[in-house]
């Protein structure tokens, strides 16, 4: 009887310790990439999901040289006004997971225009969300 408890006490700490246990790398680093991938198709209602509900782009407008402090509510109304993008390529350049923080670097390149992205993202109640974005812009010729 004294080994049946004992073998019932070890498998509930086994239980109790891998439900405790994060997510494997390889499991973080796919789900930072399906947000990224939300934000890359350009489609406001996949971008809204990506980002987190507070979040804000910041930029300096290439026209005037002022700083802009976006929030992303009028960015997604902007994407949804402006509609499907065009042919255009997207890359993730790089991304670093550490702990519930992450950063990743993005390209856009459309015939017209190149974006650099900057995004920082934090872990939410389980999910990854953009809470910050930088970004470059530079005119093709």
């Amino acid at each position: 009887m004294k080994k049946l408890g004992s073998m019932l006490f070890t498998a509930s700490l086994a239980t109790v310790l891998l439900a405790s246990t994060p997510a494997s790398v390889p499991d973080e680093e796919a789900a930072l990439k399906t947000v990224l991938q939300l934000y890359l198709t350009g489609e406001a209602d996949k971008m809204e999901q990506a980002f987190h509900t507070s979040a804000s782009l910041k930029y300096i407008d290439n026209k005037t040289g002022q700083f802009t402090d976006l929030p992303i509510a009028d960015f997604i109304a902007r994407v949804r006004k402006n509609g499907a993008p065009g042919e255009r390529k997207t890359e993730i350049l790089s991304y670093n997971i550490d702990g519930n923080a992450a950063q990743a670097k993005l390209r856009i390149e459309t015939p017209k225009v190149i974006f650099v992205d900057y995004m920082n993202l934090l872990k939410i109640d389980g999910q990854w969300k953009i809470v910050s974005k930088i970004f470059t812009r530079t005119d093709k010729n």
